[in-house]
């Protein structure tokens, strides 16, 4: 018994104390300081276990809990809570009917190729966004055993984390033997609260004890918002994340799933946001058809050039085979695109050359140093 608990309890000690007459105080205390320290062991709430300043060690923890295993190395940790985060369409429903491939048994590797090191067994799927029907279709094309994916309730029941009576049953199928991961599918429509406010991460705290409870991963769907212009070279960031910034902090990893070519929006790039386990794993790259899901090279943004670079790359290509008038290359850059201040800059920056033709009265050229 910690925290508030505590503090309640002592409250309660207090007021009964002050209430009592002084020649009953005196025995009220002895009683007190003749209680057991500690009850019988961690979690004991039998008589004298439980009351104030009752205590457990880490040992007392690491008896219950273990060390951290992976479901999928370096990526889906069991017993705690993974967010898998995308814009709306990108394909997180896809992406994770395909980790639920590799747990029910229909393949035996992950994505990266690693080999799933656990038995075959059933996911529980929590459907709240009423994609049943599309991922149905997507699972039969793909030869998934639908027989292994089970869901709390009746076939079109949508899941609601704040449904007391839905919740008990994603809680009792978590508990399942043979149930390997539970995914939810997704936090908005899981909820009817505003996802800006701090007290969402009740509804978050709610799903990591319940992997912590039974050494399981859970998988929750979330979505980010519009590309940012803050993006890092390597995936989208914490901030991407819609709502409130106390989402994320229950969850140990955070995978971003995104396009980040705008000129291939077809190949996606599954990277890590977060991951206080492990140095986070290289990014991977992955098609969505109707065969399934096929993983390839991770796609990159598109290098950002500056007007400067810009200019650079138009003078060397220019004046790649020789000098050439400097008033014509001026006009060049200009029908080009770059100003004549840009490209003073470039020539700068390049060292090319100005030099005179024909004597004094001469027009002058641009060179590259090479070529003169």
């Amino acid at each position: 018994m910690t925290g508030s608990t505590n503090d309640a309890l002592f409250s309660q000690i207090a007021a009964e104390f002050a209430a009592l007459a002084e020649s009953e105080q005196a025995a009220f205390l002895a009683a007190w300081a003749s209680r057991p320290e500690k009850g019988s062991g961690p979690g004991d709430t039998s008589e004298g276990g439980g009351g104030p300043g009752d205590y457990s060690t880490w040992a007392d923890i690491a008896a219950m809990l273990g060390p951290i295993t992976w479901s999928w190395r370096g990526w889906l940790p069991d017993g705690l809570l993974t967010i898998v985060a995308a814009e709306p369409g990108v394909g997180k429903s896809a992406l994770c009917l395909r980790i639920a491939q590799t747990l029910i048994g229909n393949r035996i590797d992950w994505p990266d190729g690693t080999l799933y090191e656990g038995g075959p067994g059933r996911v529980v799927w929590a459907e709240s966004e009423s994609g049943q029907a599309i991922n149905l279709e997507r699972a039969k094309a793909w030869g998934l055993d639908t027989d292994r994916i089970i869901q709390p309730g009746r076939p079109l029941d949508d899941f609601r984390l704040d449904d007391p009576e839905k919740w008990q049953g994603v809680r009792d199928l978590a508990f399942l033997p043979d149930v390997r991961a539970v995914i939810i599918d997704s936090l908005r429509g899981a909820n009817s609260r505003n996802e800006n406010d701090s007290d969402v991460i009740g509804l978050i705290m709610r799903l990591a004890e319940l992997a912590r409870d039974c050494n399981k991963p859970i998988l929750l769907t979330h979505h980010l918002r519009k590309r940012g212009l803050l993006d890092g070279p390597d995936g989208p960031g914490l901030d991407r994340l819609r709502g409130s910034s106390a989402i994320v902090q229950p969850a140990r990893v955070v995978w971003t799933l995104d396009t980040p070519d705008p000129q291939d929006k077809e190949t996606r790039r599954l990277a890590q946001a977060k991951n206080n386990l492990a140095r986070a794993p290289q990014a991977l790259g992955l098609t969505i058809s109707e065969r399934g899901v096929v993983f390839v090279d991770a796609p990159q943004a598109p290098k950002t050039v500056s007007q400067q670079e810009a200019a650079i790359n138009f003078l060397l290509a220019l004046l790649a085979d020789e000098a050439m008038p400097a008033e014509e290359v001026k006009e060049q850059a200009q029908l080009a695109g770059h100003s004549a201040r840009t490209i003073e800059r470039a020539k700068t920056k390049i060292g090319i050359v100005s030099l005179k033709k024909g004597g004094g009265g001469g027009p002058w050229y641009w060179g590259l140093p090479a070529k003169n």
